[in-house]
């Protein structure tokens, strides 16, 4: 199984670090009522898991390891499609990614090129993932 399809595709890297969380939002009716107690009225929108992702090239894929960070930068208006882990499967969503960012290893001046070590996207849902 995949565990991690961005856009439809498998990038050759690998995978070092992959961290998932959820917010769930809430209206602007939510709020305490004036009730004996001053009971909590909510009104929630959804669930949103996100999921943050540290990717590093594998041995002779720098190329593939640059193609993916390039993608993963790109501004775009509507979002990426990830199919990512989610407990003991995947879950697929629209997403877009708020922020990156990668750690030099060296240039080498010989053959002119730049090594990274490896970056790190945080994925966020456009829609929720679960509602009430």
């Amino acid at each position: 199984m995949d565990w991690v399809k961005l856009g439809g595709r498998v990038y050759d890297v690998n995978i070092t670090e992959l961290k998932e969380s959820f917010n769930i939002l809430y209206s602007d009716n939510t709020g305490r009522t004036l009730g004996v107690g001053a009971p909590l009225v909510l009104d929630p929108y959804g669930t949103f898991f996100g999921h943050t992702v540290t990717f590093e090239a594998k041995q002779g894929k720098q190329s593939e390891f640059d193609e993916l960070y390039d993608m993963l930068s790109y501004p775009r208006i509507e979002g990426i499609q990830v199919e990512i882990v989610h407990g003991q499967s995947t879950i697929s969503y629209s997403a877009y990614v708020s922020s990156g960012s990668r750690d030099l290893i060296r240039i080498d001046d010989k053959n002119g090129k730049v090594y990274w070590r490896s970056f790190q996207a945080n994925f966020i849902a456009i829609e929720a993932q679960v509602v009430p």
